[in-house]
């Protein structure tokens, strides 16, 4: 009998913001013309994927499937964007940031952060019992501590 391989998801959000169509592939996935493509890009509604001028991500994926929609249902086109837009806006506020993360990986830096506060807590235990000691020396360079012996 094998051993269950421990599986983790993968990391939907690395995926969708590496992916880089081409105008053609997202046309065709989005059920739209690469005219309408060109035509939206050239108007800046969508944006192609950063260090790829002639490629597009898994956001414009969805911006263009949103647009759509509100096309079909009677909006028009500059409207069908402002409500994409809203609606992307509205569901990236809802979603906590840290869920692009890979479990895994938040394993490992909870990991980390529980060793360095381990660490800072070993070092803190070492330096409190000095911490008097400087702030005397700091007062009597200060020339506070002659008024306080004057007292």
């Amino acid at each position: 009998m094998s051993k269950p391989v421990l599986l983790s998801p993968p990391n939907r959000t690395a995926l969708w913001s590496s992916l880089a169509l081409s105008k053609a592939q997202l046309a065709e996935l989005c059920g739209l013309t690469t005219r309408q493509i060109s035509h939206w890009t050239l108007r800046g509604y969508i944006k192609t994927a950063g260090p790829h001028p002639d490629r597009y991500n898994g956001d414009a994926i969805d911006l263009c499937v949103l647009i759509k929609q509100g096309l079909t249902n009677g909006l028009s086109l500059r409207q069908a964007v402002a409500q994409a837009h809203g609606f992307i806006n509205e569901e990236r506020s809802q979603r906590p940031a840290i869920s692009g993360i890979e479990p895994a990986m938040l394993s490992d830096i909870r990991s980390q952060l529980e060793n360095a506060d381990e660490s800072l807590r070993s070092v803190l235990a070492v330096v409190r019992p000095l911490v008097p000691r400087e702030r005397a020396r700091a007062r009597s360079a200060n020339g506070e501590d002659n008024h306080e012996a004057a007292r």
